[in-house]
């Protein structure tokens, strides 16, 4: 996602519609927004697995689940 973002900024730079000395800025934008993101998704999926511990639940994931689980929240925003 936030390469996908990255092509986005790089093509309008190229098209001369932003400025030299903001792509940088908004490159860094863009990691500070995805390390949010991050940060808020393992703390969503601490929350569940917990509840699902706390439920008397078995907790096991395949890392295949995982990956399409986090690449469905990202494809979200």
């Amino acid at each position: 996602m936030g390469k996908d973002r990255k092509k986005i900024v790089k093509r309008k730079f190229r098209q001369g519609l932003i400025p030299e000395d903001l792509i940088e800025e908004i490159n860094n934008d863009i990691e500070q927004y995805l390390e949010k993101k991050s940060a808020a998704n393992e703390k969503r999926i601490k929350e569940m697995i917990q509840t699902r511990l706390n439920l008397g639940l078995n907790v096991t994931f395949s890392e295949s689940y995982i990956r399409q689980k986090v690449s469905t929240i990202y494809n979200l925003i």
